[in-house]
């Protein structure tokens, strides 16, 4: 079965570039490495498009790890079968040996390629290559060293593959094959987390306009008058990857933003932490929809079962979700968004008729903490001010925020947060929402507007 007919870009209409001329030289994606006994050169096995010759310099690569390093070496020996040398060798399976190449990280899914090879050959004989070795050859049976040697990059195409190789063969494969490949997938999925939450850096699609990770949610028609939307991801993509995502979201709504991992390791767990229960992702596509891993099993869920209930901080992703997808959509244009834009609004007022909010404050007096039921009884001559601002309807707004990241945005450690619902101010206060630089994150609701909230 041909690298190019199975597991090409081209075939899944998803080519990263498109070229109108076919590379004049050669490439190869790798297979199988085979190591020389006191020797630093190596043998590689792979299928070559174009002519290759005894002598040929060659350029090789590994297109999916985030620091890759090209080399040049020289092919010493082809053997187009075993025992059968050969001085040259066109579009056919080939062994190479590659001088010194022990010296380097050449594996499944490296390229080997002539200068005047295309960028578009060489990203297919990747993809090529990693479908061929990992998903027909090893039917994704991994062992520790496949999974070691995999970068995210590597993983994520794997993984995407098999679910396509797959989804050929579904209306046909037995639930026992099913559960099998659901196996694979979470052996390789466990591996993936792991490898990202170790990452020295990632990057996120971005919203421009709500200064959060972009919210990506498919909204499905159920055939019997309702809508529902899949639970949204964020995406992110490796430095491999980078230019490949640039130009992919690279208009007036997304901007690529780098995640670094930090000194201690922590940044890349805490960005997606907030990312999960601050704002209400529900998990992490990589690369591509097609690899989606839960929120789960990256971060776990906080959990506050022994912290008493005056001290669990305050969040509300359910509603926060709501607010972004929404912010993201902005004023909606044409009938598939004004359906989804009233979707998403639907969601988001059952959850802000519930939900507790801090509103910034700060007071001349110590305020006391708070009993067992979360109640403050404020002494004689305590006195808090917290911030309004003009309302749309003639009525004063107080600022509320779904969190004390949305709080300290707009406002220093000098000031506290006062927990209430909305039902508790609504009376005498219109109430703005996560007012901060980003306005299309946040949510202006007045008295009539609440009122019908409650009622849907």
């Amino acid at each position: 079965m041909g690298l190019k007919n199975l597991f090409s870009r081209k075939e899944e209409e998803k080519t990263q570039e498109k070229t109108t001329d076919r590379a004049t030289g050669f490439v190869l994606g790798v297979l199988d490495t085979f190591p020389l006994v006191n020797l630093d050169d190596l043998v590689v096995t792979g299928s070559v498009k174009g002519t290759i010759h005894v002598g040929d310099a060659v350029y090789v690569s590994n297109p999916g790890e985030d620091e890759d390093s090209i080399f040049l070496t020289t092919i010493v020996g082809i053997e187009t079968a075993p025992g059968v040398a050969a001085q040259e060798a066109s579009d056919c399976r080939v062994g190479l040996r590659v001088e010194k190449g022990k010296l380097h990280k050449i594996k499944k899914g490296t390229v080997l390629y002539s200068r005047d090879a295309s960028a578009a050959d060489v990203h297919n004989a990747y993809i090529g290559a990693l479908g061929d070795a990992y998903v027909i050859m090893k039917k994704m049976e991994l062992s520790e060293k496949d999974i070691e040697e995999l970068s995210i990059t590597d993983c994520a195409e794997v993984w995407r593959l098999f679910s396509w190789f797959h989804s050929k063969t579904a209306k046909t494969d037995s639930e026992e094959v099913k559960q099998e490949n659901k196996r694979k997938i979470n052996v390789l999925g466990a591996a993936l987390c792991k490898k990202i939450l170790a990452a020295d850096e990632i990057y996120c699609v971005y919203s421009k306009e709500t200064g959060e990770p972009f919210l990506f949610s498919r909204t499905i028609d159920q055939k019997d008058g309702n809508y529902m939307c899949t639970p949204p991801d964020i995406m992110i993509f490796t430095n491999a990857y980078k230019t490949v995502a640039s130009a992919n979201f690279s208009n007036d709504r997304f901007e690529l933003r780098k995640i670094e991992n930090g000194e201690s390791k922590d940044g890349i767990y805490n960005f997606l932490g907030s990312t999960f229960y601050l704002n209400g992702a529900c998990g992490v596509s990589v690369l591509s929809e097609q690899v989606a891993i839960n929120a789960s099993m990256l971060v776990p869920a906080p959990d506050y079962s022994n912290v008493r209930p005056q001290n669990i901080p305050v969040t509300n992703p359910d509603l926060v979700r709501w607010m972004l997808l929404l912010g993201q959509l902005g004023k909606p244009e044409g009938d598939d968004a004004e359906l989804i834009y009233k979707l998403y609004y639907r969601l988001m007022s059952k959850e802000m008729v519930k939900a507790k909010l801090l509103i910034p404050v700060q007071n001349d007096g110590e305020i006391p903490e708070a009993d067992e039921n979360g109640k403050t009884v404020l002494k004689k001559g305590v006195n808090m001010k917290f911030p309004t601002i003009d309302g749309k309807y003639d009525k004063p707004a107080v600022r509320m925020y779904t969190d004390w990241k949305r709080l300290r945005m707009a406002y220093g450690t000098e000031w506290g947060g006062l927990v209430q619902p909305i039902e508790g101010m609504i009376g005498v206060f219109d109430c703005a929402i996560n007012v901060t630089e980003y306005l299309q994150a946040g949510c202006y609701v007045s008295a009539d507007m609440f009122e019908a909230m409650k009622k849907m």
